[in-house]
Parts: structure tokens; sequence; C-alpha cells
């Protein structure tokens, strides 16, 4: 099996376990609607802060890499700026 066919399946697992235990809760609308509310509010929140932490993160890498990417553009041109004629 695929990487993504696991994926997908696990998903779709997921989501059909999520359906049943929605529908045989023994609670009633308005709990199961608030329930579901407060979780996805907090859901949201922690997709949210990993988005940031991630981010950020991502961003230090790339600043990282163009740093050094940077300073060896810059040892290589004064390498070849290096004029030995003049010796």
């Amino acid at each position: 099996m695929r990487r993504g066919d696991t994926f997908g399946f696990v998903l779709l697992a997921l989501g059909l376990g999520i359906a049943a235990g929605i529908l045989l809760a023994p609670r009633s609308g308005r709990e199961t609607r608030k329930d579901l509310s407060e979780k996805f509010e907090k859901g949201f929140e922690e997709i949210s802060d990993f988005m940031t932490y991630e981010s950020g993160r991502i961003k230090s890498k790339v600043t990282e890499t163009i740093d050094n990417l940077r300073s060896q553009c810059e040892g290589k041109a004064n390498c070849c700026t290096h004029d030995d004629s003049k010796d």
C-alpha cells in the first residue's frame, strides 16, 4: 500500500469513528453541539499555535541557509576577484 493511500485510509477511518461516536452518544443535540464547538475551537487554537511555531522555525532555517549561501558566494567572489597580475 502506498503512503498516500494509507494516510487517506487513516483519515477516512478517523472520520467514520468520529461520526459514529457523535451519532451513538447518549447526549442531547445541544450538548453535543456545544461539546463539538469547544473541541473545534481548542483544536484550531492548537493548530494555530503549531503553525506559528513551525513558521518561525522555518523562517529561521531559511534565513540561516541564505546567510550561509551568501557567505560562500562572497568567499568565492573574493577569490575570483583577486588579481594575480598585480603581484
